[in-house]
């Protein structure tokens, strides 16, 4: 599937094709109109935050500071992400046309003319007027001399077809094969891809910049900026869930603002002002508790974990810091037989007892032990020893002794609290002089931290008296420990720490397309978004504000940096999970029936899995296709028992993550790369089975950048596998009876192709040869008619097709800009393809995206 442009093509198209264009067993092609040149909304209804209600005196003096500063982002200009219009020197593999700055096009008019009577033979008979398929006209496209004035998302929507080769749809002959006897040429489809780049490209020199929607940080990132600024970890589950755009759970236009948030947000900042400030001689120990979906292992019941036979209920904590802690259980049982229930309570694999817990459900107990612990985390857990059961028979009602537990807390640290290292830097620029100077210096330096930009003295001021206002007191002044916790709240609850806000570099010039640079402050936010999934470090603040984020060195400089202290570590974590779409595969539920227990701690290591192989792939600097080749993993133990192998064998033998070379003579799948990892074969199942179509909608849309349509209304949908199989019909045979029908046989065609050939692989990433009494057959025959076998075929497939550089480059560009990408970054988009093509790394993208105009320029202040 060669999707590039050789030399020595004829520039025109054939002409020899008959202009009757036949629609009859055809569905629509799937190009949507793309809204484009309109500026998106911006923030709205911010200033309905100030109707928030306070709670008690204390917070609704600070929440009355919060809502001042929430107010005033309404009159924050809207940010805007710039949308390259200037293109770097190198010109993309392929390219045949070259503009200059006015936009004027030097290609071959005889192509365009070409290029539009293709469009006119194959596609107009179904687009045009008001019963246009889809409601997309393409007699715009079809005209030369009209071609210049077509709308040009329509023409990036016309490229992505060509581009996916499903323009005009496919029609499947009696073999069920597709017959390609009415469709452009590859040749045709190659220089109408080139023929719309030249195009968009041309427009793109003179249209000027996108305005975007006002960015804050997501959960993830709130998360982790608090952490970074604070030394906490919180909870943020508690927040609003994040909406998903383009796959992507971090994009402004997708991220809703409401009163809500902004209520949970004080409600968080007041719960890190109490962690991170407070009196040493009256702190309560801290109460974490785990319940509901905090715990594993049992099955679940009400809020806790039922154990119905000898087993574990399990959490694990992140621990504040060394020292004494006590571990509590709520307890209870189904009492039967002649003994209670009795548990051994652990932590991590050391007992600390046994204790006979008679307690029912209705009124369950406390039990505990205390402990010295010195390590960042610790798993606390509760064993049921004594499990009892006796048939019911016609005389008996028989008896079961179960298990229940309701929580696991973690208490501490037990022994008095120290200041940390945050609280110790505001007291000491509280200590000496005026208590307003003293509050005005903590403020410089803590909200320089946390917001990312330089606090003048004056700002500081005006922030100090209103902390001051804002902080309770108790018929005196206030006490350093309450005014230290208000501008902790005022810190984060501020727009400032919540949005990112960018700025034009002091003293630039507009540029003739209405575009200036970005300050250093708003470049390290961006560099922290894209690497970090967080806020700009000290270091970054440092570069910002010494001018070196103006320079392509200092921002590479910076880039290496952050790829070696946990970049690389992030872009797996939030980059790769989200591109594969295995960012949930914790909460899935395979059948156990089918698939044997399939536990939380089991699932989460098949993430991680995922998530080192690709932070290995970036620090390592490999080729993107390793990705789907390599023969060597990360497993644990209990990783390698459920794929099949023997942990001994592999040289692991303690818990934990190791690298793993594997042997495809002891396991057939093992240079497939991440298509054989159970995160993802998970992922794109069904809970009793695999689904072939997921599976081959998954390599399309996130591997080839070729989303196959929604299907039609009133697509008939696949029967039932358990209800409606006629004599145990295989699921193959079920699809080929789906496909017959006309609407849906020219997506499925493709879709399904790609699925079968992963058919090998079961819904929990083993091994298989048979399903459901039936030979696994994974033969298949893709679109251009390239016959496939098995998944190391359709690895080669996607290795060997150029739309799998084109896919990664188009995602990793969204998520660093944390938009959607229009017509206008197609260029930009192009030129990242040609970087990729010569140096196929993830550190070539990232490299040329920072430096790219579109990262580093937003447009001009109204």
């Amino acid at each position: 599937m060669d999707r590039g442009v050789g030399r020595g093509e004829g520039r025109g198209f054939s002409r020899t094709a008959s202009r009757l264009h036949r629609c009859v067993g055809r569905r629509g092609c799937g190009v949507a109109p793309r809204a484009g040149g309109a500026s998106r909304p911006r923030l709205s209804g911010v200033r309905r935050v100030s109707a928030m209600p306070g709670r008690g005196t204390g917070s609704s003096r600070r929440r009355l500071l919060v809502v001042a500063a929430v107010g005033s982002c309404v009159a924050i200009p809207s940010i805007a992400s710039m949308t390259t219009d200037r293109l770097h020197a190198a010109t993309p593999t392929g390219a045949t046309a070259v503009f200059s700055r006015t936009g004027e096009s030097r290609l071959d008019p005889e192509a365009e003319e070409a290029f539009a009577e293709t469009i006119d033979i194959y596609c107009v008979d179904c687009h045009r007027g008001a019963t246009a398929e889809g409601g997309v006209d393409l007699r715009g496209v079809a005209d030369a001399t009209t071609l210049h004035d077509v709308d040009p998302s329509l023409l990036l929507a016309v490229r992505d077809r060509l581009r996916a080769r499903d323009m005009p749809p496919p029609r499947l002959d009696d073999a069920d094969a597709p017959d390609s006897s009415d469709r452009p040429s590859d040749g045709e489809y190659r220089q109408g891809i080139r023929v719309l780049g030249g195009l968009l490209e041309a427009r793109a020199a003179t249209a000027g910049v996108p305005d975007v929607v006002l960015r804050r940080l997501n959960r993830y990132e709130l998360g982790n900026a608090i952490e970074a600024v604070f030394g906490v970890r919180v909870d943020v589950s508690g927040l609003p869930a994040d909406d998903v755009g383009h796959g992507f759970d971090h994009l402004g236009e997708v991220l809703a603002t409401s009163p809500l948030l902004f209520e949970k947000l004080v409600d968080l900042a007041e719960e890190v002002a109490r962690k991170v400030v407070f009196d040493p001689e009256s702190a309560e120990p801290e109460i974490r508790i785990a319940k509901g979906e905090d715990l594993s292992g049992g099955r679940r019941r009400g809020g806790g974990r039922m154990l119905s036979t000898r087993g574990g209920v399990r959490a694990r904590f992140d621990v504040p810091r060394p020292g004494r802690y006590r571990a509590e259980f709520l307890l209870a049982g189904q009492q039967a037989g002649d003994e209670p229930v009795r548990f051994e309570l652990r932590r991590g694999r050391e007992s600390a007892g046994r204790v006979d817990v008679p307690a029912t459900m209705e009124s369950p107990v406390i039990e505990g032990f205390e402990f010295e612990h010195r390590e960042a985390a610790v798993e606390l857990s509760a064993a049921f020893l004594n499990d009892f059961y006796r048939k019911r028979t016609a005389n008996d009602p028989g008896e079961d002794r179960n298990a229940f537990v309701a929580e696991i807390r973690l208490v501490g640290p037990l022994d008095p609290p120290q200041p940390g290292d945050l609280q110790r830097a505001l007291a000491a620029r509280l200590r000496d002089g005026d208590r307003r100077v003293g509050i005005a210096r903590a403020s410089r330096w803590l909200l320089e931290r946390s917001w990312g930009r330089r606090i003048e003295s004056d700002e500081a001021r005006r922030i100090a008296e209103q902390v001051i206002a804002a902080t309770p007191t108790a018929g005196g002044e206030p006490s350093r420990v309450a005014l230290m916790q208000t501008l902790v709240v005022y810190a984060i609850a501020s727009p400032e720490f919540l949005f990112r806000i960018e700025s034009p570099r002091a003293g630039a010039e507009t540029d003739a397309d209405g575009s200036v640079p970005l300050d250093g402050y708003a470049v390290a936010g961006r560099l922290a978004a894209f690497l970090n999934a967080g806020i700009p470090d000290e270091p970054l603040i440092a570069s910002a504000r010494s001018g070196r984020l103006d320079t392509d060195r200092g921002i590479l400089r910076e880039v290496d940096r952050l790829l070696r202290q946990g970049g690389a570590r992030s872009l797996g974590e939030r980059f790769a999970t989200q591109w594969l779409h295995i960012d949930g595969v914790e909460r899935s539920e395979p059948d156990p029936d089918r698939y044997g227990e399939i536990t939380e701690a089991l699932l989460a290591e098949m993430r991680e899995e995922t998530v080192l192989v690709f932070e290995e792939l970036v620090r390592r600097e490999r080729p993107i296709t390793e990705l789907f080749r390599q023969s060597s993993s990360w497993w644990t133990p209990r990783l390698a028992r459920h794929y099949g192998l023997d942990p001994a064998a592999l040289g692991l033998v303690e818990a934990g993550f190791a690298r793993v070379d594997l042997d495809a003579t002891a396991f057939p799948q093992a240079d497939l790369g991440v298509l054989r990892h159970a995160s993802i074969l998970l992922a794109t199942s069904n809970p009793t089975r695999t689904s072939p179509v997921k599976r081959g909608k998954w390599v399309m849309e996130s591997l080839l950048d070729c989303p196959p349509p929604p299907a039609p209304p009133g697509a008939p949908q696949l029967p039932d596998p358990e209800a409606d199989r006629t004599e145990r019909a295989s699921l193959r045979r079920m699809l080929e009876i789906h496909r017959q029908d006309p609407d849906c046989a020219s997506c499925h065609v493709r879709m399904d192709a790609i699925g079968f050939a992963l058919e090998p692989l079961d819904a929990v990433g083993r091994w298989r040869t048979t399903s459901e009494g039936h030979a696994v057959d994974a033969a298949a025959v893709l679109p251009g008619g390239r016959r496939i076998d098995g998944p190391s075929d359709l690895r080669d497939v996607i290795v060997e097709d150029p739309a799998l550089l084109r896919s990664f480059g188009k995602h990793l560009l969204v998520y660093a800009l944390g938009r959607g990408l229009e017509w206008r970054d197609e260029p930009v988009l192009d030129q990242l393809v040609g970087v990729l093509q010569a140096r196929p790394t993830v550190r070539a993208a990232i490299e040329f995206i920072v430096l790219s105009e579109a990262f580093r320029r937003m447009p001009a202040p109204d």
